[in-house]
C-alpha cells in the first residue's frame, strides 16, 4: 500500500514538474556571470588563497520555469571575491553533488538529466572538464533507472573513483531507509565492486590507506562513524567519547595528516523519518539529517571527541584547503573557514542557497 501512494504522488509530481518546456541539455546557454569581489579574503591567520567550487539550490522564479527547484555551480575566487556562475541547471535537472579529480582537470558530478513527462528518471555519474561542466558525459549507465548514484570522489592517483548507491524503492517493510552500498570503480571504464555494505560519506585518508565512512541501520536510522583499508576491508567502528547522546554522524573527513577525523553531529538527539517529498527525490541522509550540528574531532583510533564550533548551523560540508592549514564548510548559512581547531572562525560568504557541495581547489 505505502509503495503504490508513493508511485501515485510520484506521478503526480512529475506532472507538475515536467508541464513546461525543458531545455535538453539542462544548463542555459548564457555566458557564466561573475560578481567582482573586493580584494583577498582574509581569516585571523592571514589571506585565503585558492578557489572554492559549491552548488546552490534555489526556486526558479525568472524564467519560463517558474517555481522549479533548481540548482547551480559556482566558484569563489579566494584572492580576489570574485564570484562565477560556471553552470546553470534548468529544468528539472538537478545536480546532487561533485568531486574534483587530483589534478585538477575533470570533474565528478552526480546528476539527474532533464526528463519528459512519462521519462524513466535516474542519477548516475557524470564526467566532464572541470572549465566546461556543460559537456558532460554519462560515465555508466544504472542498471535500474530507481538507482540513485552520489557521493563521488577519487583515489589519490586519479586511477579509480568511489560512489555511493542507494534504491529507495527496495527498503523491506520495517526499513526506514534504503540501503546504502560504497562502490570502487577503476577510471574510467573498469569494473565496479561493491567494498561497504550500508555505508555512506566515503571519504580517503591523505596517504589513500584508509577509508571513513558512516555506517547506517536501514532499520532504526542509527549511524556508526566507521574506519576501513580503502578497498573496505578491516571495518572498525571509531568509538566517540563524550559525545551527546545521538546516533546521527554526517561528512567525515581525515585531517591534513591522517591523524584525527572531523565529523558533523548535532548537540542533541532528534529523531528523523523520511517523508513521501524525501523518499521520492531520493534525500541524501545529510538532507535528512537537517538539525542543527556542529564540528567534531576526534582519533582516528577513537576516544573523546572535541568540539570544534558552537554554529547549531545544518547541512555541514567540509573541505580541507590545499595547504593543510584550514577546513573550509557549507552550510545553511553559507560558507565559513577555520582552522583545523576550529579557531580563527570567518564568514566567507553568507548564501543561504549554498548547499550540496563544497570543494576547495588551488
Amino acid at each position: 500500500m505505502k509503495k503504490n501512494i508513493l508511485n501515485v504522488v510520484a506521478v503526480i509530481l512529475i506532472i507538475v514538474l515536467t508541464s513546461c518546456t525543458i531545455n535538453v541539455n539542462g544548463s542555459s546557454s548564457d555566458s557564466p556571470e561573475t560578481i567582482p569581489g573586493s580584494g583577498p579574503i582574509e581569516t585571523g591567520s592571514g589571506s585565503l588563497t585558492g578557489r572554492l567550487l559549491y552548488t546552490v539550490f534555489f526556486y526558479d522564479t525568472v524564467s519560463a520555469q517558474n517555481d522549479t527547484p533548481t540548482t547551480q555551480i559556482k566558484v569563489l575566487d579566494l584572492a580576489t571575491g570574485d564570484n562565477q556562475v560556471i553552470f546553470n541547471v534548468t529544468g528539472n535537472a538537478w545536480i546532487y553533488s561533485l568531486a574534483v579529480s587530483p589534478d585538477g582537470g575533470e570533474l565528478l558530478i552526480s546528476y539527474t538529466p532533464p526528463y519528459e513527462q512519462g521519462d524513466e528518471v535516474h542519477t548516475s555519474i557524470f564526467t566532464a572538464p572541470l572549465g566546461q561542466p556543460e559537456s558532460m558525459q554519462i560515465l555508466f549507465d544504472p542498471p535500474k533507472p530507481s538507482d540513485r548514484y552520489t557521493q563521488a570522489g577519487w583515489s589519490l592517483d586519479g586511477n579509480s573513483i568511489y560512489y555511493v548507491r542507494s534504491n529507495y524503492w527496495e527498503r523491506a517493510e520495517d526499513e526506514i531507509f534504503p540501503h546504502y552500498k560504497i562502490f570502487r570503480m577503476a577510471y574510467p571504464d573498469g569494473e565496479s565492486e561493491e567494498i561497504i555494505d550500508q555505508g555512506f560519506w566515503p571519504r580517503l585518508s591523505p596517504d589513500g590507506s584508509k577509508l571513513v565512512y558512516v555506517a547506517l541501520d536501514a532499520v532504526s536510522g542509527d549511524n556508526k562513524l566507521m574506519i576501513s583499508h580503502s578497498d573496505g576491508s578491516n571495518p572498525q567502528e571509531i568509538s566517540l567519547t563524550g559525545l551527546p547522546s545521538n546516533k546521527i554522524y554526517d561528512t567525515p573527513v581525515f585531517t591534513p595528516d591522517g591523524q584525527s577525523i572531523l565529523f558533523s553531529a548535532p548537540v542533541a538527539v532528534q529523531s528523523y523519518k523520511p517523508n513521501v517529498l524525501d523518499t521520492l527525490f531520493g534525500v541524501d541522509l545529510v538532507e535528512a539529517h537537517s538539525v542543527p550540528s556542529d564540528w567534531w574531532s576526534v582519533s582516528v583510533s577513537g576516544g573523546p571527541v572535541k568540539r570544534l564550533t558552537h554554529l547549531q548551523t545544518i547541512k555541514l560540508i567540509g573541505s580541507m584547503s590545499p595547504d593543510g592549514q584550514h577546513i573550509a564548510s557549507l552550510s545553511s548559512d553559507g560558507i565559513f573557514v577555520m582552522d583545523l581547531d576550529g579557531s580563527n572562525l570567518t564568514s566567507v560568504l553568507s548564501d543561504t542557497q549554498a548547499s550540496g557541495t563544497l570543494i576547495w581547489i588551488p
